[in-house]
């Protein structure tokens, strides 16, 4: 696994945080507009 590669992956490990955060918090969890971008950014 490359360092990119690696980056990639614990980027998308803090976004799951930030996600599960906020369902914790008792918001219904959805992706807002910055959680799709981040997510099609990643993807590429």
């Amino acid at each position: 696994m490359s360092e990119r590669e690696k980056d990639a992956e614990i980027l998308a490990l803090r976004h799951q945080i930030t996600v599960l955060v906020r369902q914790l918090s008792g918001q219904r969890v959805r992706f807002n507009e910055c959680d799709r971008a981040f997510l099609a950014a990643l993807l590429r």
